[in-house]
């Protein structure tokens, strides 16, 4: 690669980061908000007990929405490192973007029984994509 060149396959992943964990973000606050609204009122445990045993607990709702907020800040942050062709903040956040987003996803349908969907698959095939591209495609150019 030319000095002082991104190529523009990193700039587009950059962008999409940018985009998703823009989503992300606004989404997870979005729903702490409106559960911590819930849980306040009483309403959020009433609607379990209607529910029956299947309902997910609120401990798995949390973990699974902070685990998501977490991928979504750092994925912000992978960002940030791809177009700057960081090594550790494009590469590494990369990477732990990819293994929290994993995880969220996974634990979004075992624990809240979610099932699986065009939103399971978009939060299972970005981030091995991600992988793919960070650990080999733009692995040269991510270096500084």
């Amino acid at each position: 690669m030319a000095e002082g060149r991104r190529p523009g396959g990193l700039t587009a992943l950059a962008v999409l980061n940018f985009v998703f964990a823009g989503l992300g973000l606004i989404g997870s606050l979005g729903m702490l908000t409106l559960l911590g609204a819930a849980d306040r009122g009483g309403e959020f445990d009433r609607s379990l007990a209607q529910a029956g045993s299947t309902a997910p607990s609120k401990g798995a709702i949390y973990a699974v929405l902070l685990v998501g907020l977490a991928a979504s800040a750092i994925m912000l942050v992978a960002g940030v490192g791809y177009i700057k062709q960081k090594r550790f903040l494009g590469r590494t956040m990369g990477n732990v973007y990819v293994v929290l987003s994993l995880a969220s996803t996974v634990m979004g349908i075992v624990l809240l029984h979610s099932g699986f969907g065009l939103f399971s698959i978009i939060g299972l095939v970005y981030p091995v994509l991600t992988a793919i591209l960070i650990n080999g495609t733009f692995k040269d150019d991510l270096v500084q």
